[in-house]
Parts: structure tokens; sequence; C-alpha cells
């Protein structure tokens, strides 16, 4: 078709005295090249993409919280001060060291149909469907893998998805055997055992989370992040006995536990109706710069608690900007165009 046209294009522009041959055959030639560079073909998804994808957003944000947010010291209101550091946490004794990762870099040798009758004399196609082993071949699992597996006697708890998925992230067989014996391997998917593994997260540490009777109260995200970033499980059920566990979410709890917030504020927030006005990080601010709940409660009551950010309401506090000048520039109908930074220095200038 394309020849063709070129013919038909030739034959017309041979009747023009101004035709160039050469130049037009070189327009052509690069016409073509243009259209084979447009052609393009997405990649598939792959085993190792998703691998990744699970550390971008499982243990980035749990090493975030470690490396980031220095020591803390929590106060825990029972009645009397006591003030516990991170490094205190009792609970939480150094956990021995994970088992070594799978080394995945052998993988599968040979032509799949080697693979295939070796799986069948095997017998791993009573496990797996043809179409599962071919999955397998297809992500670089071995065959020794599998038998590993069978002697651990996991066959028949995993898919061969969740097989694939285990050995390129690298999961110990040792670790698997250890969340079995603990009774956890059914409160797990595998790919939250791959992101608890990959996150260092000890089987001691889900022990310890479930004779607090919290282990029911968080995804496997957030106990990789409760471990990550040393949230004490003392915190923890001072959280829930307090009531308050179930309004934070878990890198909240990792944020106030590492800025020191106590139940004691939280308190007083949730006693003038304010808890639900703000977000966790307001809260570390406030507390942190000490606002009191009275000033908050004052803004609250005249209709400016929505006018201004935490960072404004931190600002007007700590330099003594009372809630009556906010009513007097309201009043002028000055209020509605000033920043919390113009209200300061109005005030500063008027005193």
């Amino acid at each position: 078709m394309s020849t063709q046209k070129f013919r038909n294009e030739l034959r017309e522009n041979q009747d023009d005295s101004d035709f160039d041959l050469d130049a037009y055959i070189d327009e052509q030639s690069n016409a073509e090249e243009e259209t084979q560079e447009e052609r393009y073909y997405a990649p598939e998804p792959s085993t190792k993409r998703n691998l990744i994808a699970i550390a971008l957003f499982v243990i980035l944000p749990a090493i975030f919280f470690t490396t980031m947010i220095g020591d803390s010291f929590i106060t825990f209101d029972n009645g009397d001060q006591t003030t516990v550091s991170q490094s205190q946490n009792v609970t939480l004794p150094p956990a021995p060291p994970l088992p070594p990762r799978i080394s995945s870099t052998e993988g599968v040798s040979g032509i799949y149909l080697d693979y295939l009758q070796s799986a069948t004399e095997a017998g791993y196609t009573e496990y797996f469907s043809t179409d599962g082993i071919q999955a397998l071949y297809s992500g670089n699992v071995p065959l020794e893998y599998l038998e590993s597996l069978e002697v651990a006697g996991f066959l028949e708890d995993f898919s061969y998805s969740a097989v694939i998925g285990l050995y390129n992230g690298g999961v110990a067989i040792e670790y698997l055997t250890q969340i079995k014996e603990a009774g956890y391997l059914d409160d797990f998917s595998y790919s939250g055992l791959i992101g608890l593994y990959n996150g260092g997260v000890p089987i001691s540490y889900l022990n310890q989370m479930n004779e607090a009777q919290l282990l029911d109260n968080f995804s496997y995200s957030a106990i990789i992040g409760l471990y990550n970033g040393g949230v004490s499980m003392e915190y923890l059920l001072v959280m829930q006995e307090a009531g308050y566990l179930d309004n934070f979410s878990y890198s909240a709890l990792i944020g106030m536990y590492n800025a020191g917030v106590s139940t004691d504020f939280l308190n007083q927030l949730e006693t003038a109706n304010l808890l639900n006005d703000f977000s966790y990080s307001a809260i570390i601010g406030l507390e942190s710069a000490e606002v009191t709940t009275d000033y908050i409660l004052q803004l609250k009551e005249t209709g400016f608690l929505d006018s201004f950010s935490y960072s404004g309401i931190i600002a007007l506090y700590n330099t003594d900007v009372p809630v009556s000048f906010l009513q007097e520039l309201d009043s002028r109908s000055l209020l509605a165009d000033m920043s919390y930074t113009d209200v300061i220095r109005t005030y500063v200038t008027e005193n």
C-alpha cells in the first residue's frame, strides 16, 4: 500500500519542473523513520515491579519515621506522671536477627518442557495447575525452592502467585516456619508476610501485640510502621484504654509517640470537643507550643477557629494576641482580608 502511494506521488511530482527527486526520497525516508519511532509497546508489569511497590509503600515510610524523628519522651497519664523514653521500652527487648534472605539470583535454567517434566515427576502438579507451573517458571522460581516449601509443609498453604512473591521477596522459609508455629500464618496475606519479613518485624513483636490483644487492630503495614517507629506497647495500650486507638492512623500514632503527645492533652481536647477539629500533626504542634485548650476553645466559640491554620493559632497564642482583638478586627470588617501575620503585626503596632 505504501509502495503504491510512493509511486503515485512520484509520478505526480515528475510533471513539476522544480521537482527534486533526491530531496523527495529523503523526505519520505525520514517520515518512515518517525513512524517507526512512534511505535511503543508498554512493558508488562512484573513481579519485581510489584515487590518494589511493596517496598516503596510499606517499608520506606517506616524508615522515614525511624530516621527523621529523634528520640522522644512520652508522658502517660495514669494518675502519676510517668516519663518513658524510647530507649526504655522494656517490652521490646532486642530481638534476634531474622533468618537470612534466600538467594533469588539462581532462578531456573533450561527450557520450559524440562521444568514442566521435572515438576510433574516431583508431584508438584498435585498442588498447582499447568498454568501455575508455567507461572512459576516465568516467575523464575526454581524447583529446589518448591522442594524446600514441600519439606517444610507449605505447598498446601500458598498459591503459585504467593510462592512467586515469597521467593522473589527473599522471605526465608525459616521465617515462614516461625510464623506458622506462632499461629499467625492465616492472619496475613503473602504480601503481608513479604512486608513483615523485609520490614524486619520479629515474631516476638507479633507475640507482644497478640498478648496485648492489639494484633487485630492493625494491618501488616501498620505493624511494620509501629515496630520501626519504635512505638512502645505501653503507649499503644494507654491509647487503647483512653479510647483513642481508633481515632488515629498508625502513622499518626508513630508521629504522636515520637513527638511526646500525652493522653492528658488528648483528654483536654476531647473534653472541650476539640479533638475532631485537628489533624494529628496539628495536635503535635499545638501541644509542643503549649497552646492551652482554653485559648483554642475561645477561638471556636467566637467562630475564628476555621479562620487560621494550626500554625497560625500557635503564632497568635505565642504573641499573646487575645481573641478580643480578633473580634475588634472582625467588627471593623478587617479580619477577612488579613493573614495571621497581618493580625500579629497590627496587634504589635496597636500595642
